[in-house]
């Protein structure tokens, strides 16, 4: 998995990746108060799973299956809760593995 724990390497995400290994993805962190985070699919080539996690490291909310998104505007996806990190997935990665707002996550 990938970390991305600062502004540049966040707004950078996975765009431009073509393809994951069946269990990679990156992991999200934010540094400043647990806030409702937005992302969006620009530039991304792959439909992803969002997993935004509380600070208590909660699943608070799962997007499944975001899709690429090549031209503006693209959709934004809300966390709907405060959230302190996100994990990005291959899409379908949460529903194969079960995860659902209230499991908890240790990383």
């Amino acid at each position: 998995a990938s970390i991305a724990d600062n502004d540049q390497l966040r707004q950078q995400g996975l765009m431009n990746v073509t393809a994951l290994g069946a269990n990679d993805g990156m992991l999200f962190i934010f540094t400043d108060t647990p806030q409702v985070r937005t992302f969006w699919m620009k530039d991304t080539k792959i439909p992803l799973d969002m997993i935004f996690i509380s600070s208590q490291k909660t699943v608070v909310f799962v997007q499944h299956a975001a899709e690429p998104c090549t031209a503006d505007p693209c959709p934004i996806y809300s966390s709907q809760f405060p959230a302190e990190y996100v994990i990005e997935t291959n899409a379908g990665w949460a529903i194969n593995h079960n995860v659902q707002p209230g499991a908890t996550v240790s990383f």
